[in-house]
């Protein structure tokens, strides 16, 4: 028999706090609307009584001492710990044990006689899921938190890359001067984006290539190959994080200690975390309804999520052409010189049940929804079938699990419940599309979405999918000499023609990565060396020339530099230059082992530290598609503020740029076109130009916040037909 259980509440430490003090009698009383936050630990107080409850249905059943000595001692172990508002994080553990040894016991007493029993099985086994999902979820959020610090230079705006490559060399020759074969590489990056999301992007490649030598002072390699490209683009760090923190891979990208270090629970995680997620949310009504039949109302259990996912996926192929010519001077200098024509197509997707499709695109989903009709239906109906439905479906799924039953007849079940969800959410959306949902009952209907996303949008749901076409064709030439004391110092010159869903990030670009370099004059030779490759334009290459060398150089402090410029209207417009200190890890194969054997393999990693970025001032195309990352949605605002506060150098210039009215300029021209649009817009150009002016002739700091807020307005007033054009190039499918 096991030991009698209190059924007195365990009054929880009082807080530092008087504001600490009434939080924390609002949760305990149950005062606080809705569910806690994700992550959150239960009441310590209510997983206490939780137990209290399971404990009582093992006391009348016979069991093995050791399970009994077992069972109390972790009861024991939890009845007196220390008392505190939550349970912590190592407690967590500790319920999971016992209501998995509860779980345990119970079911060497389940018969067909016995139906008490398997309701308190089929209690225990859910009780077992809530807690194992939340020891798994705490576990997860301390690697992602591990893995936030060692991605901060991404969020400064820096970058990785990896590269990794195999292949093996066929002599075509008994000198060895000429071989060929085939070579296998992946690559991977990760980055901000243009519009200041976090992009993750993996290549694998298949090239052939040919190598030949004279003398070992002239050498070429020239390859041909066809690759697959994949991209995954995230809101932010903290997504991509959380999205990537249980993957060996991602790990072992930022740092191989770390990896060795935390492996098992890597692997562990890898494994087992969705499907721990998924059974403790696809449970959760079912086990709130059971210990409300118990007595225990409003109780509260571990709150989890599912991990985050990607905001847009990218998949395509790219086709590339390279030769690399080495020349080695008096064998103190290297030279080498690389020509590499690209061509990347790919399509851009979201994938999105049909309220996701409604909140991105709102006539798309109501041309989706065109055929579907619900005469009789109205708000209250569809509010207590979407209740019936979250009860019915969360037992269903508990029962199914704990009842063994054949697969098909799973299979079946879920499809079921995923047709009902689907009809539920088609309903809502009808209801909002047709303004029959009042404020109320939107919000409570929203809500119980939100909590019972497992139930009401599984990603089954996921059918609506919307896709742009992204093409890039580029070709990069590039110069660099290396010494015994130094190396790669050059500059590679990257002439791009995008076409993408954004029109303000289409278009013609050059992108100029120059190496740290100690004089201008070497700068703006190997600028022009460069440069003749691309030949003759209807613009003059020297004033481009000039303008970069003189603004790059810094003695004290050399770094890598990028430039990126726009050809607009036949003209070169600087968007940005960055500079960054680069870190580089190579690790190959010697030579002599590789011309011996035929095999190649490398692997190179670089870290690019963002050191300072300044933005040009003579287009909007870098800014605005910023911009409508930020102020499409009122609640990504303060996002915009910080930008323009990093920046605010850059965009006092962009202002004082605009006040002093200068004709027939780039910039110019762009307000005019935004003028053309509507009328809205061209009151707040004007409003703009005129506090821009007043800032330049007196830059006080109110005059300065004036300019800042006019041009805010005209970036708000333009986003509506901003978002627009950039929808126009998703088509549904």
């Amino acid at each position: 028999m096991f030991l009698a259980v209190s059924t007195q509440p365990v009054v929880a430490s009082r807080p530092s706090s008087s504001q600490e003090t009434a939080d924390a009698l609002s949760i305990q009383l149950h005062r606080s609307p809705g569910r806690r936050p994700p992550g959150s630990c239960p009441l310590q107080r209510d997983a206490r009584w939780i137990a209290d409850l399971v404990l009582e249905k093992l006391t009348p059943l016979a069991s093995f001492h050791r399970d009994q000595a077992a069972i109390e001692a972790l009861y024991q172990k939890l009845s007196t710990s220390e008392p505190s508002l939550e349970v912590s994080v190592e407690e967590l553990s500790d319920y999971y044990a016992l209501f998995k040894k509860a779980e345990h016991l119970l079911r060497r007493h389940r018969t067909d006689e016995t139906p008490n029993i398997e309701a308190d099985y089929t209690l225990c086994r859910a009780l077992k899921w809530q807690f194992r999902a939340a020891v798994s979820d705490a576990r997860h959020q301390r690697l992602t938190q591990q893995l936030l610090p060692a991605l901060a230079y991404v969020r400064n705006g820096g970058e990785r890359s990896n590269h990794r490559q195999i292949g093996y060399n066929y002599a075509l020759d008994p000198t060895l001067q000429n071989s060929t074969g085939p070579q296998l590489t992946v690559d991977s990056r990760l980055e901000i984006t243009a519009d200041q999301r976090v992009k993750s992007t993996r290549a694998i490649s298949l090239k052939a290539q040919l190598k030949s030598s004279i003398d070992e002072q002239f050498k070429t390699r020239s390859q041909l190959g066809i690759g697959y490209v994949s991209l995954r683009e995230y809101a932010n760090l903290e997504q991509y994080a959380d999205a990537r923190s249980h993957s060996v891979r991602t790990s072992l990208s930022e740092s191989i200690r770390r990896t060795v270090k935390h492996l098992p629970h890597l692997l562990h995680d890898s494994h087992s975390l969705q499907r721990h997620l998924a059974y403790s949310a696809l449970s959760q009504p079912y086990v709130r309804d059971a210990l409300s039949s118990a007595g225990l109302t409003d109780v509260e259990l571990p709150s989890v999520e599912n991990t985050s996912q990607p905001l847009i996926t990218e998949r395509g192929i790219t086709l590339v052409a390279s030769n690399k010519v080495t020349m080695d001077v008096f064998d103190t200098l290297k030279v080498n010189t690389t020509f590499k024509p690209t061509l990347q197509h790919t399509h851009r997707h979201r994938t999105l049940d049909i309220l996701g499709l409604y909140e991105t695109a709102p006539e798309l989903a109501k041309l989706r929804l065109a055929s579907h009709k619900h005469y009789n239906d109205d708000p209250v109906t569809l509010l207590t079938d979407i209740k019936n439905h979250i009860a019915t479906s969360s037992k269903q799924f508990t029962q199914r699990i704990c009842t063994p039953v054949p697969a098909f007849k799973f299979c079946t079940a879920r499809h079921s419940r995923n047709k009902q969800a689907q009809s539920l959410l088609e309903r809502y959306v009808l209801l909002k599309t047709q303004s029959r949902l009042d404020v109320q009952q939107g919000k409570e209907i929203r809500t119980l979405i939100q909590h019972n996303r497992a139930h009401l949008r599984p990603d089954a749901l996921n059918v609506h999918k919307l896709t742009a076409r992204a093409k890039t064709l580029s070709f990069s030439a590039g110069v660099t000499a290396s010494s015994q004391t130094e190396t790669g110092k050059g500059i590679s010159i990257e002439v791009s023609h995008r076409t993408l869903d954004d029109p303000h990030l289409s278009g013609d670009y050059l992108t100029i990565d120059i190496a740290p370099l100690k004089s201008r004059e070497i700068v703006k030779k190997m600028l022009r060396q460069v440069l003749s490759i691309i030949g003759e334009q209807t613009f003059d290459w020297e004033t481009l020339i000039c303008s970069i060398s003189e603004s790059l150089l810094d003695t004290v402090r050399p770094s890598a530099t990028q430039v990126l410029v726009k050809i607009k209207h036949g003209q070169p417009v600087m968007l940005y230059t960055r500079r960054t200190v680069v870190k580089n890890r190579d690790l190959e194969l010697p030579g002599p082992f590789a011309q011996i054997s035929g095999i190649e393999a490398q692997s190179l990693r670089a870290r690019h530290t963002l050191r300072n970025e300044q933005l040009g001032c003579e287009s909007l195309d870098h800014v605005l598609p910023i911009a409508r990352r930020y102020l499409e949605n009122p609640d990504e605002r303060p996002g915009w503020d910080d930008y323009v506060e990093q920046h605010t150098d850059d965009f006092h210039t962009l202002l004082d740029t605009l006040g002093g009215q200068a004709h027939a300029t780039m910039l110019t021209a762009e307000i005019d076109a935004l003028k053309r649009i509507s009328p809205a817009l061209t009151r707040a150009a004007n409003t703009l130009i005129q506090q821009a002016h007043t800032a330049l002739q007196a830059p006080t700091r109110a005059n300065r916040a004036n300019a800042q807020a006019a041009f805010n307005q005209l970036l708000t007033e333009y986003m509506p037909h901003y978002g627009a054009k950039v929808r126009e190039a998703w088509t549904l499918s």
